[in-house]
């Protein structure tokens, strides 16, 4: 009898057929690579104070100068803080409204309906009621969810409890703010009439985005946009009005147009306040024709928050929407605000370090929205984005691609990507503040947080490879890159985002699959061993452990927070974890053999770590690639066991751990007794 060592190579290997895979782990699920060794991942717990409302598509975490422990979610309903490990909305509010009488009730309903000329809110956006009087038994205070719509000046809400009375035009003085709207959580879209979002603007290069110099209170009002380019029925939005603020989020149909003006459909701004400055009218899509494959410009995407911080105050851009701050020094009872004189939109933002300039990304440019327009403020004013001799602030159009997909600092600059190529960004101070240097093309990035810096090496994922930048930008070799790209849900391509566990050294990709529109599944590379693993786990959102995090945290679809790497267990309940080998051959040379001899294996000696643990074994046998296998097991293996005996024939094998429960477990290198069992070629 000879014995062999089945010593496979660390990493998961997915990307060639079974028997020429050779001795390398095919499959696996909830596991990692350590030195080379298969082990159970660590689990996760949830955290039941930080329930979130929506799907989150960014958090970031810092600690205040006063040491106050922050972390803020952004999803498509909300902007939230923790502060101290207690929950508060920094929602930023995009219109006030201060009404008269303005609710309805019905006897014994809880709907009320709420009237409000222009209100601009959609069915999901939220609320804020103050200062309201009882009416039909109920008083209308705090916050609520938009449920129908019944037209441009009416919408209905659910109150706590039913009215006791019918009653119209209750509530006297009321004061109701609009939160910024509920956006999309997805890139998904549809044709026909009702497809295609509402509120997305027609794509041109730039986008139709006007800026607006004067509204008159009038009935209608009429609205200066110099050279607009509008047609009489086209809807627009029209957002960041200073002075009139009615008429913000709000959407109104071109009529009587001029060259530089046009009315807003019968809108009466007469009792409006007055018009101060600033604000942009954005031509909408859909509006009077049915969305069709052949609309030019479609350009469906999430609403992907980006965020970044100038010293202690938070900064939040909604991709697509305005840049906020919540300033940590007016405390939890503040929202975020938008900051003052940034552009009226962008994509995302960052803010450079150690210079200290915010920096938007696919910025307005005063007129249009320009998707590679790149503009930052003044050095440490953030406030100040008028470029002038006596301050840094200024822009810089890329030109390769359709538009900017992301941004990362590391080391000394800014790594941009278009969805073509990677530039990067460096401080050099006046006159020109930063320089520019393309770096190389046709790696852009398949999502906006789909990059991710980890020890020094940025990593991400391009639209047919694994890619990083250590210096300069390289092709990453992966064997599993089939399991993504074969796989990845074309609606929910946007949503795929990064994230880093440094304590193991690993970069995770959250991908969707199939027609999934949210992540359900991950790929991880340990990049310095090139270890890679697959499974499924659905997350939205991750940030890596810092000084007050002790472990690295994750959302997933729901809002729900879970610490990673706590215990073995999916928050109570068991792991199913799993890996697999590819079939090889054992000849005189041991594995890697030519198949030379059929052979009898009576002993399966295991090697590991497995403290409380039980995993099971199952061996594989055939005598050829396509041949059907017999199998072996499952055979129990715990800290405890010493050999299994067993008669296994065959001329190829392979064999595979699994689990489940909530107890760790690492493999080492089995070995095999085995003795040659018939002729050689028969």
């Amino acid at each position: 009898m000879t014995f062999a060592k089945l010593n496979i190579p660390g990493s998961l290997v997915s990307d060639r057929p079974n028997y020429a895979a050779g001795p390398v782990w095919v499959d696996g699920d909830m596991i990692r690579f350590q030195q080379g060794l298969p082990e159970a991942i660590g689990g996760w717990i949830s955290e039941t104070a930080w329930s979130f409302t929506g799907q989150p598509s960014k958090v970031i975490a810092w600690t205040t100068l006063s040491g106050n422990n922050c972390l803020a979610v952004g999803t498509e309903k909300k902007l939230e803080l923790i502060f101290d490990d207690t929950k508060y909305d920094i929602t930023p509010v995009r219109a006030t409204a201060s009404l008269t009488n303005p609710f309805d009730t019905a006897n014994t309903d809880k709907t009320v309906t709420v009237n409000d000329t222009a209100h601009g809110a959609e069915v999901g956006d939220f609320i804020v009621v103050s200062g309201a009087t009882a009416g039909g038994g109920i008083t209308i205070d705090g916050e609520y969810e938009v449920a129908t719509l019944i037209d441009a000046d009416a919408y209905t809400i659910e109150h706590g409890s039913a009215a006791s009375s019918t009653a119209s035009g209750t509530g006297g003085s009321t004061t109701i703010k609009y939160l910024l709207g509920t956006g999309s959580t997805d890139g998904s879209g549809g044709l026909g009439w009702g497809a295609g979002l509402w509120d997305e603007e027609r794509e041109g290069s730039p986008v139709v985005a006007k800026t607006i110099s004067g509204i008159t209170r009038a009935n209608p009002g009429v609205a200066t946009v110099t050279a607009h380019g509008f047609s009489d029925g086209d809807l627009v939005k029209i957002v960041d009005v200073a002075g009139m603020v009615q008429v913000n989020g709000n959407y109104y149909v071109v009529t009587n147009k001029n060259t530089n003006d046009f009315e807003l459909g019968t809108t009466d701004t007469s009792s409006f306040t007055s018009y101060s400055s600033a604000g942009t009218a954005r031509l909408q899509l859909g509006w009077g024709s049915p969305a069709s494959e052949d609309t030019a410009g479609v350009d469906l995407e999430p609403d992907l928050w980006s965020f970044d911080l100038w010293g202690e105050d938070l900064q939040a851009t909604r991709r697509g929407g305005g840049t906020y701050q919540w300033d940590a020094s007016a405390g939890t009872g503040t929202r975020a605000a938008l900051v003052t004189n940034a552009p009226a939109t962008g994509l995302f933002l960052q803010v450079s370090l150690p210079d200290r300039h915010l920096i938007l990304f696919g910025a307005h440019d005063g007129s249009n929205d320009d998707p590679l327009l790149i503009r930052w403020s003044d050095q440490e004013d953030n406030t100040d984005w008028t470029a002038s001799a006596t301050n840094t602030a200024g822009s810089q159009r890329l030109d390769r691609g359709s538009k900017l997909m992301a941004a990362l600092q590391i080391r000394d600059q800014t790594l941009i990507w278009t969805d073509d190529s990677i530039f990067s960004m460096s401080f050099q101070g006046p006159p020109f503040t930063f320089s520019f240097r393309h770096m190389a093309s046709g790696c852009g990035p398949i999502a906006q947080n789909a990059v991710v810096e980890s020890q020094g090496v940025a990593l991400w994922i391009g639209c047919n490879y694994f890619y990083y930048y250590d210096g300069s930008v390289k092709i990453l070799p992966s064997p599993v890159r089939d399991k993504l790209f074969d796989n990845i849900s074309t609606e929910g391509t946007d949503v795929t985002f990064a994230g880093k566990n440094d304590s193991f050294s690993e970069v995770w990709f959250f991908y969707a699959t199939e027609e999934n529109t949210s992540p359900d599944s991950y790929i991880t590379v340990d990049f310095h061993e090139k270890a890679w693993t697959f499974g499924s786990l659905s997350r939205t959102a991750w940030i890596d452990q810092i000084s007050w995090l002790t472990s690295p945290v994750a959302l997933n679809s729901s809002g729900t927070a879970y610490y990673h790497e706590v215990g073995y267990s999916d928050d109570g309940a068991d792991i199913t974890a799993y890996v697999t080998s590819g079939a090889f051959e054992i000849g005189e040379s041991n594995v890697g053999g030519a198949g030379e001899h059929v052979l009898l294996i009576n002993k399966f000696i295991p090697d590991g770590t497995l403290g409380k643990a039980s995993v099971s074994l199952n061996i594989y046998m055939a005598p050829y690639p396509l041949a059907t296998e017999v199998t072996k097991g499952p055979y129990t293996i715990t800290s405890s066991t010493g050999k299994i005996s067993l008669r296994a024939k065959g001329r190829q094998m392979r064999f595979g751990y699994s689990s489940t429960g909530q107890e760790y477990w690492q493999m080492g290198i089995p070995r095999i007794n085995y003795r040659l069992d018939g002729n050689p070629g028969a």
